[in-house]
């Protein structure tokens, strides 16, 4: 997830506003006194089903065989690159650039076709399985997330902001409520991702989450200030009002 923190943050935004115009909505459906009849609600337009994604924008084409019309494209595809490239490391590195900048505009779709491509030309492709990881995540899938970024780790366990965002997956879990994710879990990852890379900033103020949730205050804004030393534009400065709110700032600078 190369600028995985910020697309899940504005996942959170579009969830957060998803349920404020829900409740919005509610309130208004009260204040107006309005309601309906069983037979007006079965008479009123429902609304479309969601439509079924085409197995190119199912994460690895939804581990299911592929069409003979998907398959041709998919061949075509390898052997143009291998016509076109010096080597299928080259066309990976290229294509694997374009699928990310796919990721940061949120068009996950065409993302989620560019890392399948990937991984047809080469299946042990840690951008494939790192990026497919970070669209899973931000359709709601934490465990098939997991899944993905564990196999990425498992080909490259240096990469710590995979890590982290493995880690934010799990945190994600415990936020839910689900069995894919422990506070412990995610403190170990974390705690790993830092021993790599000290200065990562998001892995220190997740690590501050982690203490928030533990009820470990004064730990917290250890962690949130050493985010702030690594990085200041990094801050979580919500997270941080909520922190204040539990315990002043050591410190004293933030109020």
């Amino acid at each position: 997830m190369q600028n995985s923190v910020l697309a899940q943050g504005q996942v959170k935004r579009n969830v957060s506003f998803v349920i404020m115009k829900r409740v919005l909505l509610l309130c208004l459906i009260s204040f107006m006194g309005y309601s309906q009849t069983k037979k007006e609600v079965a008479a009123a337009p429902q609304a479309p089903a969601t439509p079924v994604r085409a197995a190119k924008y199912e994460v690895l084409y939804g581990s299911k065989p592929l069409s003979k019309a998907d398959q041709k494209e998919l061949n075509e595809f390898v052997a143009s690159c291998d016509a076109s490239f010096g080597s299928r490391a080259e066309a990976v590195a290229f294509f694997a650039e374009r699928a990310w900048e796919y990721v940061a505009t949120a068009r996950l779709d065409t993302a989620t076709q560019r890392f399948n491509l990937i991984s047809a030309l080469d299946p042990n492709s840690v951008d494939a399985f790192w990026g497919l990881g970070v669209i899973s995540f931000q359709r709601g899938d934490n465990d098939l997330a997991i899944r993905l970024l564990n196999k990425g780790l498992e080909l490259d366990s240096t990469q710590s902001m995979m890590r982290v965002d493995y880690a934010i997956v799990k945190l994600s879990c415990y936020e839910k409520g689900q069995d894919c994710g422990t506070l412990d879990e995610v403190e170990t990852e974390l705690k790993h991702a830092l021993a790599q890379d000290p200065k990562n900033a998001n892995a220190w103020m997740k690590r501050c989450q982690v203490a928030f949730y533990k009820e470990n205050y004064e730990l917290a804004w250890t962690y949130f200030h050493e985010a702030r030393m690594a990085d200041i534009l990094q801050l979580d400065l919500n997270f941080g009002s909520l922190l204040a709110a539990k315990m002043p700032d050591p410190k004293g600078i933030f109020k």
